[in-house]
């Protein structure tokens, strides 16, 4: 039995995720360490050129990069909102910059 080469499945592969629609966002924002509980940061939806809807059905996960969800996002109206007010000394140390 012979196999097709690796390069034409690829091509096919990327072919079909393009028809079908599926793509990975990532968004980065920059958060005031001074930010309140409840803060918006920003709207994801409009960010990401997606309906609230699309924003729905992907099932936005927010995804935090250290033991704390600092953020979360308000599934009515799509903001992205400060959960818990960071501390820039406990999440980054003596680092520069702070990421």
């Amino acid at each position: 039995k012979r196999e097709e080469p690796l390069p034409r499945r690829a091509v096919a592969l990327i072919l079909v995720l393009y028809v079908s629609g599926m793509r990975t966002e990532t968004a980065r924002y920059s958060v005031p360490e001074e930010a309140e509980r409840g803060s918006s940061v920003a709207n994801i939806a409009k960010d990401l050129g997606l309906t609230g809807e699309e924003l729905l059905a992907r099932q936005a996960p927010v995804v935090p990069e250290g033991e704390k969800q600092y953020l979360w996002l308000n599934q009515h109206t799509r903001d992205l909102v400060v959960r818990e007010q960071m501390d820039r000394e406990e999440m980054c140390g003596q680092s520069e910059p702070c990421l």
